[in-house]
């Protein structure tokens, strides 16, 4: 596996690149999530993550550029130090590996610099590709729930894969 990944917190001046590589990615995105597609939705994703409770980073390959996105949302402190896990790949990019090393360099972070202890990807049954990396990368399924998330104005059953800290431990 090329190990010239890194990660990167998104900045105003990734946005021709985000957006050129989104718009690129379409096709592979639908059904499943719908990253910022414009000018305005950008600036919104950039200002989410400047909330306490977000974190985001987009995954880059040395002079190839954004390569995925990964995302820890709704993040909550105190007993809990929990939050959600959501990612997606860049159009060429997907199928080789990189999402797999990817998650693998988010997970550190969210455990270490983050200091959670418990993520949770919610995850369409149908999308088995994101299934499939967050099984091979540690996560447990712990349930399903009905109608959990709205996405292309329906609300739309999925399941829920977590991993905490002593998981993750585990595999390193």
């Amino acid at each position: 596996m090329n190990n010239t990944l890194f990660l990167c917190e998104p900045q105003l001046e990734d946005e021709i690149d985000f957006l050129t590589a989104m718009q690129a990615s379409q096709s592979l995105h639908h059904p499943w999530v719908y990253p910022p597609a414009n000018h305005e939705e950008f600036i919104e994703y950039i200002q989410r993550f400047k909330q306490a409770n977000q974190k985001g980073y987009l995954l880059c390959q040395r002079n190839v550029g954004i390569v995925g996105i990964f995302n820890f949302s709704e993040i909550v402190r105190g007993g809990f130090q929990n939050a959600y896990l959501g990612f997606y790949a860049v159009a060429g990019f997907d199928n080789k590996g990189y999402m797999s090393q990817g998650l693998k360099l988010a997970l550190k972070k969210a455990f270490t610099e983050l200091g959670l202890h418990r993520i949770e990807a919610n995850i369409q049954p149908a999308n088995t590709k994101s299934i499939n990396l967050v099984k091979a990368n540690g996560f447990r399924l712990e349930g399903f729930s009905p109608h959990y998330l709205k996405v292309n104005g329906a609300w739309r059953d999925h399941e829920r894969w977590a991993m905490t800290m002593e998981d993750w431990a585990r595999l390193i």
